[in-house]
């Protein structure tokens, strides 16, 4: 079995920016930052910043992938080494993480805030919910056209499933209110939610 090769030096640079302007974001908001901010927080210069994203939209973007990517949101096996319910249950429990991690709560008040006022919304929506709502709403066609699911409109069926993940734990921290719930009840109540979609659409 081969090791997996280690990053390159020009990869970890891109790393240290990325992880960097995540935190900025979270902390300053979208405007308030500046590239030159960015490459001060990650130790590199400007021009590096700049040579690996040509703005800082296209910064943030790539912050919010990384995040996404950090909580595997698509498991490694899939097709027939996966059925649908164990996949569904993976792609909620991962999501649920996800939501309810720290850097994903500052970003969406970093977008409520700054709501109407920039263009971090729309940035933040396109590399993230976006992307998720419609890797699921693929995956959901897919189940349906293999005859495991039964689903008159998969776009209400999306919508459905993410907002069940959305939970009151989420809720409460976005308000800065204390957990009540802990990580494993939340991955609990993803999989609750999982049996409760699958009583409406499985075949």
């Amino acid at each position: 079995m081969q090791e997996k090769r280690g990053r390159s030096k020009d990869e970890e640079k891109r790393g240290q920016i990325i992880e960097a302007a995540g935190m900025l974001f979270v902390e300053h908001g979208f405007e308030k930052v500046s590239m030159e901010g960015i490459a001060k927080s990650a130790g590199v210069s400007k021009q590096t910043v700049y040579s690996h994203f040509g703005n800082k939209q296209q910064l943030f973007t790539a912050a919010i992938d990384a995040k996404c990517e950090e909580y595997n949101l698509v498991p490694e096996k899939q097709g027939a080494e996966m059925d649908f319910e164990t996949y569904l249950t993976y792609f909620c429990t991962h999501l649920t993480s996800l939501l309810n991690s720290a850097e994903a709560i500052g970003i969406f008040r970093v977008c409520v805030r700054e709501g109407g006022n920039s263009e971090v919304g729309e940035l933040f929506w396109a590399a993230g919910p976006g992307k998720i709502r419609q890797r699921l709403h693929g995956y959901l066609s897919e189940q349906c056209r293999l005859g495991h699911l039964q689903i008159s409109n998969i776009e209400f069926a999306t919508s459905q499933l993410i907002a069940m993940i959305h939970s009151e734990t989420q809720f409460r921290s976005l308000l800065s209110l204390a957990a009540t719930k802990s990580a494993a009840d939340l991955d609990d109540y993803a999989r609750s939610c999982v049996q409760m979609f699958l009583k409406a659409y499985r075949a």
